[in-house]
């Protein structure tokens, strides 16, 4: 009688398995949000655990990397709350008890929003910033705050009142800036996938020097508000993630239109994308942006901008898209001077013990002067405002004559020309894209394209407003045409392993129809997890009986067996009953009769 055999196996398994909460029964590292949902759905993970599990992963590792600002206290209990939802079937979104992290510029209650400044260590908002509020409503837990370029000032680093941030694949090279933290935290998978902000080049070079996907979207799409502010023409909340889909998933649930997206495209037939030479291979020029790439990040352009032309997209080479003209256009729009009234208007929803740009200025605990800003304070800036708007206007006719006059889709680039640069080098990064959808707008993407020596590169695709969807579309497809693994740091390996026989036998439940519930199956697997050999024989042993249970030629002997299983049961607990109860009375007669006897 087959299930009477697994019925014994699990018996016999019972005082030989012991599960710990330190493990699980999947490996997060290799897992992006689709994977992670689905486990939690399998009943494989609770939210809870997987709290728990990142929470291990940031204190094994993170000494080494300082990518963590601050952690949630209240994560734990917020993933019991999610958890209990799920199991009386209520599921917010495919975020439901999934840990994200963010950059400690965005405004979580319970955390400080530090900027990376000391000196706003004692900053707490009122009310989470909208993006949270997003996140928190589609069942997102925020794990933790990262650390950053203090102010969100530097691109080339991000190092901070907090100490450094450090390269996710080698600790003595830049992880970029200014969303530093939030790029190595993804990549060491300390959360699923993190939010940064980006006013030139912020999201996506970090992004790509973690071997990860950085969005920054059009701008407006995602709100600013409750984000400490730098510049407010340009700044913007953008993704960093695993994965486009991934990527897309998120977008789909903070933007603040209400839209979804998710990669449409079947194939890259019929699309065209241009390749500005002056970005990909350049030249001998005093434009930073179209100086020299380097030769190897050039060669691994060149190849991956192969797979999209043999993927079928049409690939239109330009020779120059700004010159020295737009160029000084672009620069023209760069500036901080809306930086002091910006952060004014911020802290008016905030308490603490700074109330005002000037009590910054002049407090401690940050590692840069701000005295250069107080300039525009109190409105001064807005005397260039129209100017700096006409600039932008101008510059975005000059890019949409060119998607126009070549009927561009989108156009593909480095993210960027140099490579990645040890932390004491004092070295710049030199990012195209920061001169693209920086000054104008538009949205922009960098997905990773592949490794020189230990580091990772990406390539860079850029569209028109609004335009996020064919972003994913493309992206998507060069990812899989890419067959890049999810990163995974040699530095930062999974914290266990998952034993093969527990592998087997999720593979089993996964792809067989058999008699367990979900539930169980769950509970069985997390069950199993102890690497003892007793384990794995009965693994198997329990395999071979689910198997043999379904095994369509033995249906009709497992239920004649069954029931003549239940009747000799039900015969023998009768038996044993009826015997009972006559000994039972057959001793009460005898005593009554010894009874009688001592009278007489």
């Amino acid at each position: 009688m087959t299930w009477i055999k697994v019925l014994f196996i699990l018996i016999l398994m019972y005082p030989l398995t012991v599960f710990a909460s330190t493990k699980a029964v999947v490996d997060i590292t290799q897992m992006n949000i689709s994977d992670l949902a689905n486990a939690l759905d399998q009943g494989y993970l609770t939210s809870e655990l997987l709290v728990t599990l990142y929470l291990e992963r940031i204190e094994a590792y993170d000494d080494e990397f300082n990518a963590i600002n601050q952690i949630n206290d209240q994560a734990l209990e917020e993933a019991q709350a999610l958890d209990e939802e799920r199991a009386s079937g209520q599921v917010r979104s495919i975020l439901h008890g999934i840990p994200i992290v963010v950059k400690t510029n965005i405004d979580v209650t319970n955390l400080a929003t530090t900027a990376g400044a000391a000196a706003l260590s004692d900053n707490y908002p009122l009310e989470d910033a909208e993006v949270i509020k997003k996140l928190k409503a589609a069942g997102a837990i925020i794990l933790a705050s990262t650390n950053m370029s203090e102010f969100a000032f530097a691109a080339s680093n991000s190092n901070s009142s907090y100490g450094i941030v450090k390269n996710v694949f080698n600790p003595n090279y830049t992880p970029y800036g200014s969303s530093g933290g939030s790029a190595v935290a993804v990549a060491a998978s300390f959360a699923a996938a993190s939010l940064g902000t980006d006013t030139n080049s912020s999201v996506r070079l970090p992004a790509q020097a973690a071997g990860l996907v950085g969005l920054r979207p059009t701008y407006g799409l995602i709100s600013n508000e409750g984000v400490i502010p730098y510049d407010t023409l340009r700044d913007t909340v953008g993704i960093i993630s695993k994965s486009v889909k991934d990527n897309a998933l998120l977008l789909s649930i903070i933007n603040a239109e209400g839209k979804t997206y998710a990669p449409n495209l079947a194939n890259l037939e019929g699309i065209k994308i241009g390749v500005i030479n002056s970005y990909l291979k350049g030249n001998p020029s005093n434009i930073r942006i179209n100086s020299e790439t380097d030769e190897d990040i050039y060669n691994l352009a060149v190849t991956k901008i192969k797979l999209l032309e043999e993927a079928g997209a049409k690939i239109i080479y330009l020779d120059e898209l700004i010159n020295s003209y737009y160029y000084n256009i672009a620069t023209n729009t760069m500036s901080g001077d809306s930086f002091c009234d910006g952060f004014n208007e911020y802290l008016t929803k905030t308490v603490g013990s700074i109330r005002s740009f000037r009590d910054l200025v002049s407090a401690n605990g940050k590692i840069y002067s701000l005295n250069g800003y107080l300039a525009g304070c109190n409105n001064a800036w807005t005397y260039d405002l129209m100017n700096i708007l006409e600039d932008k206007e101008e510059f975005a006719n000059h890019i949409l004559t060119v998607f126009n006059s070549y009927d561009l889709d989108l156009i593909v680039y480095p993210t960027t020309k140099n490579k990645i640069f040890t932390l004491t080098s004092n070295l710049s990064a030199s990012a195209p894209g920061s001169f693209l959808g920086s000054v104008i707008g538009y949205p922009s993407i960098t997905v990773p394209m592949g490794y020189i020596d230990e580091f990772s590169y990406g390539l860079e695709f850029f569209a028109l407003k609004g335009e996020e969807n064919i972003l994913y579309s493309v992206t998507s497809i060069f990812e899989d045409l890419n067959q890049l693994s999810l990163t995974n740091s040699a530095l930062t390996p999974s914290l266990y392993e998952i034993p093969s026989y527990l592998k087997t036998l999720m593979t089993y439940y996964e792809n067989t129809e058999n008699t367990l519930t979900k539930e169980t199956k769950a509970y069985f697997l997390n069950y199993h997890l102890k690497t003892a050999e007793e384990n794995k024989i009965a693994a198997d042993a329990l395999i071979e009986a689910y198997q043999e249970l379904e095994n369509p030629q033995n249906n009709y002997l497992n239920i004649i067996l069954t029931i003549l299983f239940i009747l000799i049961s039900l015969s023998i607990i009768l038996f044993i009953i009826t015997y009972r109860l006559l000994t039972k009375k057959m001793r009460n007669v005898y005593q009554k009769i010894k009874k009688s006897n001592r009278h007489k």
